[in-house]
C-alpha cells in the first residue's frame, strides 16, 4: 500500500475564473464573505446587504450596499513528459519521484475542492494517458504502469501539441518533467500553453552532475538515443560537466520567467514545505 502524500497549499496570482463555488478568490461579485465594493441598491437590489453608514456619506443620497467577492473553484492539470530520461535512477528514483509529485497535486487538488486532470506525452502527438478535469483519480494506477514502461518511450515530442488537451478556461497547469528538452523550441511550448497559470516542475538528481568523481572510468548511457559513451573523469572534465548543468540551469530559469513562471527544480524528492513556500512566494 502506498504511503500517504502530506498535501500543500496553492494559490493563484489571480483571480479565478470559473463560476462554481470553491476556495479560492474569484472574479465575481456576489455571495461570498470576502468585502469587495459598495454598489448602488439600483445596481444590486439586496436590501439584506444594505450600508447605513455609507448610504448617508453618499454625495449623491443613493443607498449603497456591500458587493461581497466570490470563491470558485479551479481546474488543475498536469502535463506531464513521459520520456525515458525521466526512468533515470541517481540518488533518487525520477520514476517514484514523478508518482509522489502526481499523487501530491492530486491530493492537494481535492482537499480545495478542484477539479483535477493528466495529460502524459512520449514521442507521439497523441497522449499516452489523458484524464479530463474530474475528481475520479482511477486514472493513477493506469499511470503507474506508464511510468515503469518510460525505458521505452524515445522523446516527448507530443508536449508541442498538449494545448488540444488543455482546458479552455485559465486553470492551474503543472509542467512535469526533467527540463532536457531543446531549448529553441521551448518558447513555442511555454505560447502554446500561456493563457494558464504554469507551474514548471524540473526533477533533477544530484547523481546526474554533483556526485561525480574526481578521477575514473565512467560509463554513460543517453536514455533517449540508447548510445553508450565512455569517459575518463578527472578534475577539469567534472567542472565542465557541473558549469554544463549550471548554464542549463540558468537558462531555463531565463525561458520560463520570460513566460511569466517561476521554475520549481525538485532535487530532493516531493516536500511539502518547498511546495507551500513556492506558492506563498509566488503570491507575494
Amino acid at each position: 500500500m502506498a504511503s500517504r502524500i502530506e498535501p500543500f497549499c496553492y494559490r493563484l496570482p489571480r483571480p479565478a475564473v470559473e463560476v462554481y463555488p470553491g476556495t479560492h478568490p474569484g472574479q465575481m461579485v456576489g455571495n461570498g464573505q470576502l468585502f469587495k465594493r459598495h454598489e448602488a441598491l439600483l445596481a444590486r437590489p439586496d436590501p439584506r446587504r444594505l450600508d447605513l453608514r455609507a448610504s448617508l456619506l453618499d454625495p449623491f443620497g443613493q443607498y449603497r450596499v456591500k458587493a461581497y467577492q466570490e470563491h470558485d473553484r479551479v481546474e488543475v492539470m498536469v502535463l506531464a513528459d513521459l520520456s525515458a530520461s525521466l526512468a533515470y535512477r541517481g540518488v533518487f528514483d525520477k520514476r517514484q519521484v514523478m508518482l509522489d509529485l502526481i499523487r501530491a497535486i492530486a491530493e492537494s487538488a481535492l482537499a480545495c475542492g478542484d477539479r483535477i486532470g493528466f495529460a502524459g506525452f512520449g514521442p507521439d502527438e497523441k497522449p499516452l494517458l489523458y484524464a479530463p478535469p474530474g475528481g475520479d483519480l482511477s486514472w493513477l494506477s493506469s499511470l503507474s504502469g506508464i511510468i515503469e514502461q518510460l525505458p521505452q518511450q524515445r522523446g516527448c515530442q507530443g508536449l508541442w501539441q498538449a494545448g488540444a488537451y488543455l482546458p479552455r478556461r485559465r486553470a492551474l497547469l503543472f509542467l512535469l518533467g526533467d527540463g532536457h528538452w531543446p531549448t529553441a523550441q521551448l518558447p513555442a511550448l511555454l505560447a502554446s500553453v500561456g493563457r494558464h497559470e504554469l507551474v514548471p516542475l524540473l526533477i533533477w538528481d544530484a547523481a546526474e552532475y554533483r556526485a561525480l568523481p574526481d578521477w575514473g572510468l565512467l560509463a554513460l548511457q543517453d536514455p533517449e538515443s540508447g548510445r553508450c559513451r565512455r569517459l575518463w573523469l578527472r578534475p577539469a572534465l567534472k567542472r565542465r560537466i557541473e558549469l554544463a548543468y549550471s548554464r542549463r540551469r540558468s537558462l531555463l530559469q531565463r525561458l520560463f520567467r520570460a513566460a511569466g513562471s517561476e521554475p520549481l527544480f525538485i532535487e530532493q524528492g516531493y516536500r511539502v514545505e518547498q511546495f507551500n513556500r513556492y506558492f506563498l512566494e509566488r503570491a507575494a
